[in-house]
């Protein structure tokens, strides 16, 4: 099945200013007042118990448009529910702090999420902030359903979930019946997840077209990135380390990129089973690219594990076509594998040139019916 998403076109809405200005401070209701930013609704939080139920409130009364400002730390006995049409800011990524302090499923997510909608929600911004998790159930930290999304300057830490979810399902497990396109994640600090750094969720075909650019995902308990649907999303420039599982999943890869990615330590304290360093599966139609990406084990590998650098593990129909350009893998063992093809049931082609493979045992397996163009 191919990809078959239409692009949604247009600017993400400029935050209109808005009419009313909130300020709570302490253990006090919301009172008028002017806030930092002309047209914001402004939160100041006291590391108390009460923090929760106004910094809902106050999202909850604010008009669409508006911008939430949030300081100081906020103590939080349950998840906030994030309205759509908004802007989320804090006075800095380690000034604004979420700090979770009792069970919840997520400490932020979209409304639309929560309150299970049919259709993907109209735009947020999320920025400057730290959403920091107790580590403990399966928490996780943000959580969107939206399209034209912009989550960036936002540090997530230690969260039993995953840190960033961009979803198509809502909480109850049913599937949008829209597109939810065209979303950004930029400049993140996502470590200690207990399930994957950065995930997305779309049995469907609905969660496509966006940009995980300049992150740094560390220590996730799984996968640093785990995308269900990687299908038109550049994945590019981020640097993850030190994660449990593998380094990118990209399933149904179409018009996909893949570049620039400094990847090291995957797989990282396994004793047995198969890793990646990059794996993905590829879809019918539009090619996709992975070139430029460094991936290394420096801290080395376990005996019993077996470790796979970058890897094209089916075509999921038709002919799948990848570039695998440019890359540098180190391995760390002589039952390590630099690159892997296999096209599955289906055929893949492959143009690979220019990869600089060293300290693996074998630097190319290919399986099925797999057409290379190789430069190694």
């Amino acid at each position: 099945m191919g990809h078959g998403v239409p692009r949604v076109r247009g600017h993400r809405a400029a935050v209109i200013l808005a009419a009313i200005s909130l300020s709570v401070a302490g253990c006090s209701a919301p009172t008028a007042s002017v806030a930092l930013r002309p047209g914001g609704t402004h939160v100041t939080c006291a590391d108390t118990a009460s923090d929760a139920g106004r910094l809902q409130h106050a999202i909850d009364a604010s008009p669409p448009h508006a911008v939430i400002e949030i300081s100081g730390t906020c103590l939080l006995d349950h998840g906030i529910v994030l309205l759509a049409d908004r802007t989320y800011t804090g006075d800095g990524r380690t000034a604004t702090v979420l700090r979770q302090d009792a069970p919840m499923p997520y400490v932020m997510a979209s409304a639309g999420y929560v309150r299970n909608g049919s259709t993907t929600g109209a735009p947020i911004t999320i920025e400057q902030l730290t959403v920091s998790c107790t580590g403990q159930g399966r928490t996780n930290g943000i959580v969107v359903l939206n399209w034209q999304v912009d989550v960036q300057q936002t540090d997530v830490t230690n969260c039993g979930g995953s840190g960033i979810a961009d979803t198509g399902q809502t909480a109850d497990g049913r599937s949008i019946t829209n597109t939810s396109v065209n979303s950004r994640f930029s400049d993140n600090f996502i470590t200690g997840s207990g399930v994957n750094g950065f995930e997305v969720i779309d049995s469907g075909n609905a969660v496509t077209d966006g940009y995980l650019t300049d992150n740094q995902i560390a220590s996730s308990g799984k996968a640093a990135v785990a995308m269900e649907n990687a299908a038109g999303w550049n994945i590019s420039g981020n640097h993850l380390y030190d994660d449990a599982g593998d380094g990118i999943v990209a399933g149904r890869m179409f018009g996909t990129t893949i570049s620039g990615n400094f990847i090291e330590d995957f797989g990282s304290r396994q004793a047995a089973g198969t890793w990646y360093g990059i794996s993905c599966s590829v879809q019918d139609g539009d090619g996709s690219t992975i070139f430029g990406n460094s991936v290394f084990n420096d801290l080395g590998e376990r005996g019993g594990a077996r470790h796979i650098y970058v890897a094209i593990l089916k075509a999921n129909s038709g002919t799948g076509r990848v570039s695998v350009t440019g890359n540098v893998i180190g391995g760390a063992a002589r039952t390590d594998v630099g690159l892997s093809f296999n096209a599955g049931a289906h055929r893949l082609v492959i143009a690979s040139s220019g990869n600089v493979i060293t300290g693996v045992g074998t630097v190319t397996q290919h399986f099925g019916a797999v057409q290379i163009s190789s430069g190694n």
